[in-house]
This record gives structure tokens, C-alpha cells and sequence, in this order.
């Protein structure tokens, strides 16, 4: 991420580092339980189709397919609330940009609500559509100031 950050103009940095910080935590959550679920999900799969195809059922063996049913149900359960924090993830972000947006200063009614209308019918484009509001602003704000 600091990378990302040495590329971008000053304006475009602040803004970015405080929407950042706002779903840091939320991310890091989500990338705990990405790191856990996907291994969990294809061992347990992967040794379970194994099991019943070349291992065969025995009384004695029958807490073994139970383990993989299990070790693949939390990897499922982890996977499912993975996505459920990617989704409030985006929205925390929309709400953010959305609501910055709105508290522009700089630019008139219209322009904000046309930025905010692409973030809404278009939620993949939120950063490049931020990106482009605050370039915007920050070139009327040098004019205003001119």
C-alpha cells in the first residue's frame, strides 16, 4: 500500500489514508479469515474425497470423515463471513466517499450529485470516481484561489 501512496498527489494521499483507516480493521478481519478458510476448505474436501474413494469405510474409521465433514463446515462458516465483511467493507466505503463528496465545499450541487450517482449505479468504479472527484475539487480550489 505505500507504493500506491508514493504515486498520488498530497490532496489524493489524505483523503485516501482516512478512507483506509476507516476499513483497515474491517480488512484485516477479512484477511484473517480468508488466510484460515481456504486451506481449511481444501484439505478437508481434498482428504475427505480421498478417504471415501481409496480408503473405504470401517467402523473404525468412521471419526476420520467426520473430522474432514467438520474441518470443511468451519472453512465453509469463515468463507461465508468472509464475504459478508467484503460486503460491508464496500459499504463502509461508499458511505465514506458519499459522504465526503457531500460535504464539498468547492464544487456546485450538480457536479456533487453526479459523483455520488456514478458511485451508486457504478460501485466498482468508487475509487477511480473518488479519484476524479478530488482531482477536480482540488484544480477549482487552485482556481479559486488563483
Amino acid at each position: 500500500m505505500t507504493s500506491l501512496f508514493n504515486n498520488i498527489p498530497a490532496f489524493m494521499k489524505n483523503e485516501l489514508e482516512k478512507l483506509f483507516a476507516k476499513i483497515n480493521p474491517l480488512m484485516k478481519k477479512n484477511a484473517k479469515y480468508m488466510m484460515f478458510a481456504m486451506p481449511l476448505l481444501f484439505i478437508s474436501v481434498f482428504n475427505l474425497i480421498f478417504f471415501l474413494f481409496f480408503g473405504g469405510f470401517e467402523n473404525s474409521m468412521l471419526a476420520i470423515p467426520v473430522i474432514y465433514a467438520l474441518m470443511a463446515a468451519v472453512g465453509l462458516a469463515l468463507y461465508k463471513e468472509s464475504k459478508h465483511i467484503k460486503k460491508e467493507i464496500r459499504q463502509l466505503e461508499t458511505e465514506y466517499i458519499v459522504t465526503r463528496i457531500e460535504k464539498s465545499s468547492i464544487l456546485n450541487e450538480r457536479k456533487k450529485k453526479d459523483y455520488i450517482s456514478i458511485i451508486k449505479t457504478q460501485p466498482k468504479l468508487n475509487l477511480q470516481t473518488f479519484m476524479n472527484f478530488l482531482t477536480e475539487e482540488n484544480d477549482r480550489r487552485k482556481m479559486m484561489e488563483d
